[in-house]
């Protein structure tokens, strides 16, 4: 069952679904949540990292890795999809190429696989709303993520831990 934004305002008020910072009511959406661009980005391509900045610009054809500005913890029972954002999506970006699924138990901030895929560049601001959460109620607790990236903060590469 996907929660509806009644249910995840519900899961947000009783802390059975934390995110902090917490949501605006703008990031809540029917059956989303928004979430927003961190404050680092990895060019792939280049093997450079980029921070202390207001936006990145993200070239035709690059691979970028980056990450939410919120950070996630899922109960046991409780998993999410990441998923682009229309808006973002028109202009060329794909947000995630293989690894949306959040697992239940999974608590960090979520790297983002973002590529350019149009032919020209494309800026980014920190902090704006660059993909969504759908949120899946599970039939039962599971036993829960505790993999390598349990508890991560701004970029993971694969090899990094």
């Amino acid at each position: 069952m996907i929660l509806s934004d009644k249910a995840i305002m519900d899961a947000l008020d009783h802390s059975e679904i934390e995110i902090e910072p917490r949501p605006t009511p703008q990031q809540i959406q029917p059956a989303s949540l928004d979430v927003r661009l961190g404050g680092e980005l990895y060019d792939c391509d280049d093997d450079a990292y980029m921070k202390g900045v207001d936006s990145h610009v993200l070239h035709p054809n690059t691979r970028y890795l980056g990450h939410t500005k919120e950070s996630v913890t899922l109960p046991n029972d409780i998993a999410a999809q990441l998923t682009g954002r229309s808006t973002i999506g028109r202009l060329g970006i794909i947000v995630h190429k293989t690894a949306g699924w959040i697992d239940p138990n999974f608590s960090g901030e979520i790297t983002l696989e973002l590529m350019n895929m149009g032919n020209e560049p494309v800026r980014l601001d920190v902090g704006q709303r660059v993909a969504q959460l759908v949120f899946f109620q599970l039939d039962q607790s599971s036993s829960g993520y505790s993999g390598q990236y349990q508890g991560q903060t701004g970029i993971e590469k694969a090899g990094d831990v």
